[in-house]
């Protein structure tokens, strides 16, 4: 009888540990704060209560007028929401909290939300609740905290009934977050049996250009000639033939300055994509053109084209921009220049691409400039067997569509120079249209 009473007062008092234990458990509603917090409807909710609470979750911080990471992270994780489908919202839940109360008002939110195709819950609050938060979740770093809105990117995903919590990359692979959501935080289950590691096949070893596509493009963009219904950025297989390199370079570094500079192209894709700016992703030069590079590899691969064959056949694929007109100027302008050219020379040769963003063809009819006498628009081309340049009147550019002066095709003939021009000298050159715009641009002299 002893034997018996002894085994029950063990177990009785086994159930008694385990249950102050997990009363005790730090990772309950003693300690995660639970702070009210308003959603983009307006509606105010509680951290714990209402947010976390039995919950598997995913919780990062943002702020709307974010021009680098933040877009990035929303972008990522509308990628894992479109994986787990129908589990959002039922098995796993994203709350999205502003560290900018002050400026993101549920409104904003809303339309941020929207813009991106997120089906979570986005909110805001007391800034210094929300600052309670951060810390609590481990998401707070003092020795970044200068004024600015300067913020830990990482995130974290947990299950608070189990109390397993993990710091996750929002960059990371989409499909691995998802799995963690979806299965590792549900419960701990033991390895499968398989093959060994001895037969795996080797990884393929990726280049810069193809790490930093995966990492920071492939959330808005896809590489395959064949743009997603709803995509965030449009499809960029062939992106080089379609645009002109140092633009690309330009809009790769600094896309937020090119916007505020109003850049027709940059306007038009901005329109197009339901006014969601291209995030500035901090890329120097040579991440810039290793990412082009990887591009034009992708493009040659899929197209099933040579170097020079993808080089001299435009690529229907790359994205145009939409039927919408340019901010101010006619035509967005790239790459132009003027040669240097010695000092008795009297006709020198001007270069630049024009690009057409509107939805109707414009035609241009005339060139001027103070700096020659006169300008001529000539085109190289093959008559009765031989090469002859002759003049073009009027020149057409067509709806969504380019042009390229170049040397050896179309390109400007500048008469009578005013004065002997230099490397590093710029000229005023005016492009006068049909319907009575003209529109000025400042013109680089190159030694080419």
């Amino acid at each position: 009888m002893l034997k018996y009473l002894t085994k029950a007062f063990i177990a009785l008092f086994l159930f008694l540990c385990l249950a102050n234990f997990s009363a005790a458990s730090p990772w309950g509603a003693n300690y995660f704060p639970n702070v009210p917090l308003i959603t983009q409807d307006e509606e105010t909710v509680f951290f714990f209560d209402d947010l976390i609470k039995d919950k598997i979750v995913a919780i990062n911080f943002i702020y709307t007028s974010c021009p680098d990471a933040c877009p990035l992270e929303t972008a990522q994780l509308v990628r894992v929401q479109d994986i787990l489908g129908e589990r959002m919202g039922k098995d796993v839940f994203f709350y999205s909290i502003s560290i900018d109360p002050e400026k993101d008002a549920p409104t904003v939110l809303k339309k941020y939300k929207e813009k991106f195709g997120a089906n979570w819950t986005f909110l805001t609050g007391k800034k210094s609740d929300i600052i309670k938060l951060r810390k609590k979740l481990g998401l707070y770093i003092e020795e970044i905290q200068d004024g600015s809105n300067n913020h830990n990117v990482s995130m974290i995903i947990g299950n608070q009934s189990t109390g397993r919590w993990m710091k996750r990359a929002p960059f990371e692979n989409p499909h691995v977050l998802a799995d963690q959501l979806g299965n590792w935080l549900t419960g701990w289950k033991a390895a499968p049996k398989g093959d060994s590691y001895a037969s795996a096949p080797e990884l393929r070893r990726i280049s810069r250009g193809e790490q930093i596509y995966r990492t920071r493009c492939a959330s808005c963009h896809s590489l395959t000639g064949h743009e997603l219904a709803g995509a965030l950025g449009p499809d960029l297989l062939g992106i080089n033939q379609k645009r002109d390199r140092q633009w690309l370079l330009n809009w790769l570094k600094a896309p937020d300055q090119m916007l505020k500079n109003k850049d027709p192209i940059a306007m038009a894709l901005y329109k197009q994509y339901n006014n969601l700016a291209m995030p500035n992703m901090r890329l120097n030069k040579e991440e810039a053109l290793a990412l082009l590079d990887y591009i034009d590899g992708e493009t040659q691969r899929v197209l099933g084209k040579s170097k020079q064959e993808s080089a001299e056949t435009p690529v229907t694929a790359a994205f145009t921009v939409s039927q919408t007109e340019a901010v101010d100027d006619v035509v967005a302008i790239m790459n132009a220049w003027v040669r240097q050219a010695p000092p008795a020379t009297k006709v020198n040769a001007g270069y630049m691409t024009l690009v057409n963003v509107a939805s109707e063809e414009l035609q241009l009819v005339k060139f001027e400039s103070e700096a020659f006498g006169s300008i001529e628009l000539h085109e190289m081309a093959m008559v009765d067997g031989l090469m002859e340049m002759r003049e073009i009147t009027d020149l057409i550019i067509p709806a969504n569509s380019q042009v390229q002066f170049k040397p050896g095709g179309m390109h400007l003939m500048l008469m009578d120079p005013r004065d002997h021009l230099i490397v590093g000298q710029t000229v005023d050159i005016s492009l006068i249209f049909q319907s009575g715009k003209t529109q000025t641009v400042l013109v680089k002299v190159a030694a080419r």
